[in-house]
């Protein structure tokens, strides 16, 4: 990976330390709510970021994707060191849960089985916790010397080596489960009385589109891996990241449109009284309509065609814009459910998210730094 490990180190280190000041300052400045609205937007939108690129790193195996040859696969990986301290981080959350979730001060009979706080943490919490541990074994494996062998090579049809074979499945299908529950614990609970059975779906594929984009982000800001020594004229690997973020760009918006169709020509008010303020009504639906804009409009717009896929001045910008638009649609998923009539947007969540990138980065620069890097532009046509 292309980067200066002391200089990144300072400034992530820096940028940590002024979000936790920022923190327990809004903490002691009475805006405890605004501090917790961010940290748990927060805690959505990297944790997705990560869990979502190992996601990715899982399906490459479920398709014995080489295209890439291993460097790929360290680039999907790179992330996984935030996964314990994001498990961590979810427990911050207990101290403030009832400044939160509406339905521990005012519990609703009819759903109070399973909207109590001792199973509420505890599902999420070993949720999170199974996540974890089988994503940091899925990685200790896939940096195996017959794994990586294996990703290096591009002219055989050789299945992937049994262990890797056995944990990518598993990952996807756990991913799937325990994120459609965190969807529904920590966003849709804000909200007690809406019900989606669409939203787990819609969040977790958000989750691994925003994985998809840091992944971008990082091949062209840190530099492309290298590849076999005898790939040969295959096409450029900006040309493939291209094509999976224009994909699922398209099929993060179909989710969107598919939840959202029902909602509104079923035009029941316990369905629409989520979605309306969001999209339709200002201060939200200004928010709204951008992340929209910068998830799916700018991506499907483009990268249309084969030249902006390959174009770093076009990719790298449409990524970074993109991850931009999957944090403003996870704080519009958040924020309108606790401060419904105003936009607590200010210096305290700018900060606060300034911290959480320090810790982030923090933790992926080890994964960051096993990236097999090229200085040579990737060039060659497209098969």
């Amino acid at each position: 990976m292309i980067v200066n490990r002391q200089k990144a180190m300072f400034f992530l280190v820096a940028a940590t330390a002024v979000g936790v000041v920022a923190f327990a300052a809004a903490l002691l400045d009475g805006a405890a709510l605004r501090a917790w609205e961010a940290f748990l937007v927060n805690l959505l939108f990297w944790l997705g970021v990560a869990q979502g690129a190992i996601v990715v790193s899982a399906a490459f195996y479920l398709t014995q994707a080489r295209w890439g040859g291993a460097g790929i696969y360290r680039v999907a990986e790179a992330f996984a060191g935030f996964l314990p301290v994001g498990f961590i981080l979810f427990w911050a959350l207990y101290p403030a849960r009832a400044m939160l979730y509406s339905w521990i001060n005012h519990p609703i009979p009819e759903i109070q089985a399973w909207l109590n706080v001792p199973f509420f943490f505890a599902r999420d919490g070993i949720g999170l916790l199974v996540m974890t541990i089988l994503s940091l074994w899925f990685v200790r494996v896939s940096r195996r010397a017959d794994v990586v062998e294996w990703a290096g090579k591009y002219d055989d049809i050789q299945m992937p080596p049994p262990a890797i074979r056995r944990l990518a499945p598993t990952i996807a299908m756990a991913y799937a489960a325990i994120y459609s529950m965190l969807a529904f614990d920590l966003v849709m609970s804000l909200a007690p009385h809406w019900h989606s059975t669409l939203f787990g779906a819609y969040f977790f594929a958000g989750a691994f589109w925003s994985g998809l984009a840091a992944m971008g982000a990082v091949l062209i800001f840190g530099g492309q891996p290298l590849r076999h020594a005898h790939a040969g004229d295959r096409g450029t690997i900006l040309h493939d990241m291209g094509k999976l973020v224009f994909a699922f760009s398209i099929f993060w918006v179909y989710l969107f449109w598919s939840q959202y169709l029902p909602i509104w020509y079923g035009d029941i008010p316990r369905e629409t009284f989520f979605v309306v303020p969001r999209i339709q009504k200002l201060p939200w639906g200004a928010l709204g309509w951008s992340a929209f804009a910068l998830v799916w409009v700018i991506p499907f717009t483009f990268l249309m065609g084969r030249k902006p896929k390959r174009t770093p001045a076009i990719l790298g910008p449409v990524c970074v814009l993109g991850l931009i638009g999957m944090w403003l649609e996870r704080y519009v998923l958040v924020a309108p459910s606790l401060s419904p009539r105003a936009i607590p947007f200010g210096l305290i969540e700018v900060l606060i998210t300034v911290g959480f990138f320090g810790i982030f980065g923090l933790c992926a620069l080890p994964g960051l730094s096993l990236i097999p890097v090229s200085t040579a532009p990737d060039s060659g046509g497209h098969r």
